[in-house]
């Protein structure tokens, strides 16, 4: 049987209280007018989803990860998740509403996942945002700052209740944090969704990477210091066994840029399939894995400004061609 195309997947992350649950009802509305079957996940710090039944009005299914952050606690719960609305609900969209709470990075490694990978791609990071003041060094602050490095969209809300000079420090900030993401400047995180939405261009690679921004006619948004790619994610197949000298070789190269790492793949003259997992600077494992539905041989690259052709070339050159 064929496997069917991976469901495209929308993460909305952001601040507490920023408009969030907003945007997404506006969303819910226009892929409803489009005949799309939505998913909807609600990530809810609670033990009880508040958001959750106004979503249902609007989505085909909507599941609840309540009880924890879907980056740590309810991490196992999203890729549950999201196989109940592929498989058992067909859905032909999903979009994920995390708690202000959730690490987007912790999201992002859950989503690249080689089982989760088969079933959605990750289409877009929307991070809704409003100046208000967080203690460093709190998990708040921590999300927020990885809300704003992961997005694609960045989406300032919440402009009406805020004075001109205190709006200008606060969006300057955010631009200094991602100078590649569209950023939009929203009231009631009214904006126009199909511009939103809109394909992001792709430039002509093998593999291209995950996100990419190019030139629009929206007027709605300022495309600040344009790049011709943004590289975070790339999935690099094995064509074949890897030597293994030569792999250990390549992870003491790596880029700075790179910051997490994993996959599936064997060594040459070694039955055992290999799990390998890398969270840069100093921290690696390979090691055998018995799987009873094995996955195709692959190492995923999560990273910001890495030289992705570099890496990709320099992984394939550790397979071991057949002779």
């Amino acid at each position: 049987m064929q496997m069917k195309e991976p469901v495209p997947f929308y993460v909305l992350c952001g601040s507490l209280g920023a408009g969030k649950t907003t945007l997404l009802m506006r969303l819910l509305e226009h892929w409803k007018q489009q005949g799309r079957r939505t998913g909807v996940l609600m990530n809810e710090a609670g033990a009880v989803s508040i958001d959750g039944p106004r979503a249902g009005t609007l989505a085909e299914q909507v599941l609840n990860l309540a009880g924890g952050c879907v980056c740590c606690d309810t991490k196992d719960d999203l890729a549950w998740g999201i196989a109940q609305l592929v498989q058992d609900y067909a859905s032909d969209v999903i979009v994920l509403e995390c708690s202000g709470m959730a690490d987007p990075a912790e999201v992002v490694d859950g989503l690249t996942d080689v089982y989760v990978s088969r079933l959605t791609r990750l289409e877009r990071i929307i991070a809704l945002l409003h100046p208000v003041t967080t203690s460093e060094g709190t998990i708040e602050d921590l999300v927020t700052r990885h809300s704003i490095r992961y997005a694609d969209d960045l989406i300032l809300n919440k402009r009406d209740l805020y004075v001109p000079g205190h709006w200008e420090r606060f969006k300057t900030v955010v631009l200094e944090q991602n100078p590649y993401a569209r950023l939009w400047e929203t009231s009631h995180a009214r904006l126009d969704i199909p511009a939103l939405l809109q394909p992001l261009q792709r430039a002509a690679l093998p593999v291209p990477p995950n996100v990419e921004f190019g030139e629009s006619s929206s007027l709605s948004f300022v495309l600040a210091k344009p790049k011709p790619r943004h590289p975070m994610i790339l999935t690099i197949k094995l064509p074949g066994s890897l030597d293994r000298e030569r792999f250990l070789r390549w992870l003491t190269q790596l880029p700075e840029g790179l910051e997490r790492a994993k996959g599936f793949f064997r060594f040459t003259k070694e039955s055992e399939l290999q799990e390998f997992q890398l969270f840069p600077p100093h921290t690696n494992t390979i090691a055998p894995v018995t799987l009873l539905d094995e996955p195709e041989p692959v190492v995923i690259l999560i990273g910001r400004d890495y030289d992705q052709d570099r890496c990709r070339e320099e992984l394939l050159a550790c397979v071991e061609r057949e002779r």
